[in-house]
Protein backbone atom coordinates (compact mmCIF):
# COMPACT_ATOMS: atom_id res chain seq x y z
CA UNK A 1 0.00 0.00 0.00
CA UNK A 2 2.82 2.97 0.79
CA UNK A 3 6.48 2.55 -0.64
CA UNK A 4 9.01 1.69 2.33
CA UNK A 5 11.07 4.78 3.41
CA UNK A 6 14.15 5.60 2.28
CA UNK A 7 15.65 5.78 6.21
CA UNK A 8 14.48 4.49 9.16
CA UNK A 9 14.70 8.05 10.44
CA UNK A 10 12.85 8.94 14.26
CA UNK A 11 9.33 10.57 13.14
CA UNK A 12 8.60 11.36 16.96
CA UNK A 13 8.61 9.81 20.38
CA UNK A 14 10.97 7.22 19.16
CA UNK A 15 8.42 5.92 16.81
CA UNK A 16 10.59 5.57 13.10
CA UNK A 17 9.84 5.72 9.99
CA UNK A 18 9.42 1.98 8.96
CA UNK A 19 6.94 1.81 12.23
CA UNK A 20 5.13 4.85 11.31
CA UNK A 21 4.26 3.11 7.73
CA UNK A 22 3.55 -0.27 9.18
CA UNK A 23 1.09 1.08 12.15
CA UNK A 24 -0.60 3.23 8.63
CA UNK A 25 -1.07 0.16 6.78
CA UNK A 26 -2.41 -1.73 9.36
CA UNK A 27 -5.10 0.05 10.26
CA UNK A 28 -6.06 0.52 6.18
CA UNK A 29 -6.27 -2.77 6.05
CA UNK A 30 -8.18 -3.50 9.57
CA UNK A 31 -10.84 -0.88 8.87
CA UNK A 32 -13.82 -2.12 7.66
CA UNK A 33 -15.99 0.63 7.71
CA UNK A 34 -14.46 2.64 4.65
CA UNK A 35 -14.22 -0.16 2.04
CA UNK A 36 -15.30 2.50 -0.48
CA UNK A 37 -11.74 4.24 -0.54
CA UNK A 38 -9.41 2.82 -2.09
CA UNK A 39 -6.46 1.04 -0.21
CA UNK A 40 -3.67 2.90 -1.13
CA UNK A 41 -5.34 6.17 -0.29
CA UNK A 42 -6.60 4.45 3.18
CA UNK A 43 -3.20 3.91 3.74
CA UNK A 44 -1.97 7.51 2.81
CA UNK A 45 -4.22 9.03 5.36
CA UNK A 46 -3.92 7.12 7.69
CA UNK A 47 0.56 7.54 7.61
CA UNK A 48 -0.41 11.43 7.96
CA UNK A 49 -2.82 11.55 10.43
CA UNK A 50 -0.52 9.31 12.45
CA UNK A 51 2.90 11.35 11.51
CA UNK A 52 0.97 14.61 12.28
CA UNK A 53 0.17 13.16 15.62
CA UNK A 54 3.64 12.22 16.69
CA UNK A 55 4.68 15.57 16.24
CA UNK A 56 1.96 17.53 17.94
CA UNK A 57 2.08 15.31 21.01
CA UNK A 58 3.49 16.41 24.24
CA UNK A 59 3.72 12.67 25.39
CA UNK A 60 5.05 9.20 23.81
CA UNK A 61 1.22 7.70 22.26
CA UNK A 62 0.74 4.25 22.50
CA UNK A 63 0.51 2.19 19.20
CA UNK A 64 -3.02 1.42 20.00
CA UNK A 65 -3.76 5.42 19.97
CA UNK A 66 -1.92 5.97 16.66
CA UNK A 67 -4.07 3.18 14.81
CA UNK A 68 -7.18 5.09 16.63
CA UNK A 69 -5.92 8.32 14.82
CA UNK A 70 -5.66 6.66 11.70
CA UNK A 71 -8.88 5.29 11.47
CA UNK A 72 -10.42 8.25 12.74
CA UNK A 73 -8.69 9.91 9.70
CA UNK A 74 -9.48 7.36 7.33
CA UNK A 75 -13.63 7.87 8.39
CA UNK A 76 -13.24 11.78 8.21
CA UNK A 77 -11.40 11.57 4.88
CA UNK A 78 -14.31 9.22 3.48
CA UNK A 79 -17.09 11.39 4.72
CA UNK A 80 -15.49 14.22 2.85
CA UNK A 81 -15.14 12.48 -0.36
CA UNK A 82 -18.92 11.63 -0.08
CA UNK A 83 -19.66 15.40 0.64
CA UNK A 84 -17.55 16.41 -2.63
CA UNK A 85 -19.64 13.57 -4.79
CA UNK A 86 -22.92 14.92 -3.60
CA UNK A 87 -23.66 12.23 -1.54
CA UNK A 88 -23.58 13.30 2.00
CA UNK A 89 -26.50 15.54 4.15
CA UNK A 90 -29.56 14.07 5.80
CA UNK A 91 -32.06 14.47 3.04
CA UNK A 92 -30.66 11.48 0.49
CA UNK A 93 -33.25 12.65 -2.25
CA UNK A 94 -32.42 16.40 -2.33
CA UNK A 95 -29.86 16.80 -5.24
CA UNK A 96 -26.98 19.02 -4.14
CA UNK A 97 -24.39 21.36 -5.12
CA UNK A 98 -21.94 19.03 -4.78
CA UNK A 99 -22.99 16.48 -6.38
CA UNK A 100 -24.01 18.36 -9.37
CA UNK A 101 -20.27 20.20 -9.72
CA UNK A 102 -18.59 16.61 -9.92
CA UNK A 103 -20.13 14.45 -11.76
CA UNK A 104 -20.84 17.67 -14.39
CA UNK A 105 -17.18 17.41 -14.70
CA UNK A 106 -16.24 13.56 -14.27
CA UNK A 107 -19.34 12.87 -17.01
CA UNK A 108 -18.07 15.40 -19.28
CA UNK A 109 -16.63 14.33 -23.10
CA UNK A 110 -13.57 16.02 -22.41
CA UNK A 111 -12.08 18.15 -19.12
CA UNK A 112 -13.00 22.33 -19.57
CA UNK A 113 -11.07 24.87 -17.87
CA UNK A 114 -13.82 27.32 -18.58
CA UNK A 115 -14.93 27.14 -14.80
CA UNK A 116 -11.37 27.61 -13.55
CA UNK A 117 -10.90 30.93 -16.20
CA UNK A 118 -14.04 32.24 -14.87
CA UNK A 119 -13.00 32.33 -11.21
CA UNK A 120 -9.28 33.61 -11.95
CA UNK A 121 -10.70 36.47 -14.13
CA UNK A 122 -13.85 37.02 -11.67
CA UNK A 123 -11.43 36.99 -8.74
CA UNK A 124 -9.05 40.17 -10.60
CA UNK A 125 -12.43 42.19 -11.18
CA UNK A 126 -13.47 41.73 -7.46
CA UNK A 127 -10.15 42.17 -5.99
CA UNK A 128 -9.68 45.96 -8.20
CA UNK A 129 -13.50 46.73 -6.74
CA UNK A 130 -12.58 45.97 -3.49
CA UNK A 131 -11.78 48.96 -0.60
CA UNK A 132 -7.84 49.29 0.25
CA UNK A 133 -8.38 48.51 3.75
CA UNK A 134 -10.87 45.36 2.76
CA UNK A 135 -7.62 44.13 0.71
CA UNK A 136 -5.11 45.05 3.03
CA UNK A 137 -6.65 42.39 5.63
CA UNK A 138 -7.38 39.81 3.19
CA UNK A 139 -3.62 40.43 2.03
CA UNK A 140 -2.43 39.99 5.51
CA UNK A 141 -4.49 37.03 6.24
CA UNK A 142 -3.47 35.07 3.60
CA UNK A 143 0.16 35.77 3.99
CA UNK A 144 0.32 35.17 7.39
CA UNK A 145 -1.98 32.19 7.93
CA UNK A 146 -3.17 32.94 11.25
CA UNK A 147 -5.02 36.00 12.70
CA UNK A 148 -2.34 37.34 15.48
CA UNK A 149 0.21 37.42 13.17
CA UNK A 150 -1.82 39.07 10.81
CA UNK A 151 -3.17 41.93 13.28
CA UNK A 152 0.64 42.32 14.42
CA UNK A 153 1.19 43.00 10.81
CA UNK A 154 -0.92 45.64 10.47
CA UNK A 155 -1.13 47.11 13.52
CA UNK A 156 -4.45 46.38 14.38
CA UNK A 157 -6.32 45.51 18.21
CA UNK A 158 -8.01 41.88 17.39
CA UNK A 159 -11.89 43.76 17.83
CA UNK A 160 -10.95 46.14 14.54
CA UNK A 161 -9.43 43.39 12.87
CA UNK A 162 -12.50 41.45 12.98
CA UNK A 163 -14.60 43.79 12.39
CA UNK A 164 -12.95 45.34 8.94
CA UNK A 165 -12.55 41.10 8.26
CA UNK A 166 -16.09 40.34 8.18
CA UNK A 167 -17.00 43.69 6.47
CA UNK A 168 -14.39 42.58 3.56
CA UNK A 169 -15.65 39.33 3.53
CA UNK A 170 -18.96 39.96 3.16
CA UNK A 171 -17.87 42.80 0.32
CA UNK A 172 -16.69 39.97 -1.37
CA UNK A 173 -19.24 37.77 -1.94
CA UNK A 174 -21.77 40.69 -2.47
CA UNK A 175 -19.25 41.44 -5.60
CA UNK A 176 -18.87 37.42 -5.97
CA UNK A 177 -22.75 36.96 -6.25
CA UNK A 178 -23.34 39.76 -8.95
CA UNK A 179 -26.65 41.22 -7.76
CA UNK A 180 -27.83 37.75 -6.39
CA UNK A 181 -28.55 36.86 -3.14
CA UNK A 182 -25.01 36.20 -1.24
CA UNK A 183 -24.61 33.18 0.37
CA UNK A 184 -23.66 33.25 4.43
CA UNK A 185 -20.24 32.89 5.36
CA UNK A 186 -19.39 29.40 6.11
CA UNK A 187 -16.81 27.60 8.10
CA UNK A 188 -13.70 29.01 10.36
CA UNK A 189 -10.18 30.34 9.92
CA UNK A 190 -8.05 27.94 11.18
CA UNK A 191 -4.63 27.91 11.43
CA UNK A 192 -2.25 26.63 9.14
CA UNK A 193 -0.36 23.76 11.77
CA UNK A 194 -3.35 22.00 11.88
CA UNK A 195 -4.77 19.92 9.07
CA UNK A 196 -1.27 19.36 7.25
CA UNK A 197 1.53 17.63 6.56
CA UNK A 198 4.44 16.70 8.77
CA UNK A 199 7.04 18.31 6.52
CA UNK A 200 5.03 21.67 6.56
CA UNK A 201 4.80 21.15 10.90
CA UNK A 202 8.19 20.60 11.33
CA UNK A 203 9.09 24.03 9.29
CA UNK A 204 6.58 25.63 10.86
CA UNK A 205 7.62 24.74 14.21
CA UNK A 206 11.12 25.85 13.20
CA UNK A 207 10.18 29.02 11.95
CA UNK A 208 7.99 30.26 15.21
CA UNK A 209 11.42 29.12 16.98
CA UNK A 210 13.59 31.17 15.37
CA UNK A 211 10.82 34.24 15.74
CA UNK A 212 10.66 33.41 19.36
CA UNK A 213 14.58 33.66 19.79
CA UNK A 214 14.85 36.88 17.98
CA UNK A 215 12.36 38.30 19.72
CA UNK A 216 14.34 37.39 22.95
CA UNK A 217 12.37 35.04 24.27
CA UNK A 218 14.22 32.31 26.23
CA UNK A 219 11.90 29.36 27.74
CA UNK A 220 9.99 27.04 24.68
CA UNK A 221 6.25 27.44 24.02
CA UNK A 222 4.21 25.05 26.01
CA UNK A 223 7.09 24.92 29.39
CA UNK A 224 7.13 26.46 32.48
CA UNK A 225 10.14 28.38 33.07
CA UNK A 226 12.92 26.77 35.25
CA UNK A 227 12.35 27.01 39.04
CA UNK A 228 14.85 29.86 40.36
CA UNK A 229 16.04 28.32 43.29
CA UNK A 230 18.22 31.32 44.01
CA UNK A 231 21.43 29.33 43.16
CA UNK A 232 23.31 27.58 40.23
CA UNK A 233 22.49 24.09 39.63
CA UNK A 234 26.43 23.55 39.98
CA UNK A 235 26.31 24.27 43.55
CA UNK A 236 23.59 21.69 44.10
CA UNK A 237 25.93 19.07 42.84
CA UNK A 238 28.70 20.33 44.52
CA UNK A 239 27.41 20.26 47.59
CA UNK A 240 25.56 17.01 46.83
CA UNK A 241 29.12 15.18 46.06
CA UNK A 242 30.06 16.26 49.41
CA UNK A 243 27.95 14.35 51.42
CA UNK A 244 24.54 16.82 51.56
CA UNK A 245 21.45 13.97 50.66
CA UNK A 246 18.88 14.60 48.02
CA UNK A 247 16.19 14.87 50.96
CA UNK A 248 18.12 17.50 53.18
CA UNK A 249 18.80 19.82 49.92
CA UNK A 250 15.07 19.65 48.97
CA UNK A 251 14.22 20.78 52.72
CA UNK A 252 16.73 23.47 52.87
CA UNK A 253 15.26 24.76 49.54
CA UNK A 254 11.88 24.45 50.07
CA UNK A 255 11.14 22.11 46.72
CA UNK A 256 10.50 18.47 46.23
CA UNK A 257 13.16 15.67 46.34
CA UNK A 258 12.72 15.07 42.66
CA UNK A 259 13.53 18.45 41.33
CA UNK A 260 16.85 18.31 43.59
CA UNK A 261 17.48 15.21 41.72
CA UNK A 262 16.68 15.97 38.16
CA UNK A 263 18.65 19.13 38.86
CA UNK A 264 22.35 17.00 40.00
CA UNK A 265 21.79 14.87 37.42
CA UNK A 266 21.54 16.73 34.50
CA UNK A 267 24.15 18.99 35.65
CA UNK A 268 26.30 16.00 36.35
CA UNK A 269 25.71 14.77 32.68
CA UNK A 270 26.55 18.19 30.93
CA UNK A 271 29.70 18.52 33.24
CA UNK A 272 31.04 14.81 31.94
CA UNK A 273 29.57 15.81 28.42
CA UNK A 274 31.63 19.18 28.03
CA UNK A 275 34.75 16.75 30.16
CA UNK A 276 34.44 14.11 26.94
CA UNK A 277 34.44 17.10 24.29
CA UNK A 278 37.27 18.81 25.75
CA UNK A 279 39.13 15.32 25.82
CA UNK A 280 38.34 14.47 22.47
CA UNK A 281 39.46 17.96 21.42
CA UNK A 282 42.89 17.86 22.86
CA UNK A 283 43.48 14.25 21.57
CA UNK A 284 42.46 16.01 18.10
Amino acid sequence: MLPPPRADDVVGHGYTAFQVVRLAVWAARECRWVDAMDPAHRAETAWEAIAEHLQLAHERPEETELIAVGWKAMKAQHYQDLKVRGLGGKDKALLSRAFVRYWTSASAPAHSHEDQIVDRLALAQIWTALKPAHREVLTALAEHEDRRRAERSLNMDPVAFKRVLGRARRAFLALWHEGESPSLLWGYDRSGARHQNVMYLVRLRKRRALERKAEGHVRRYGHRPPRDLGVPDSELLARHEAGESYAALAACFGVGRGLIASRVARTRARREEQAGGSGVSARG
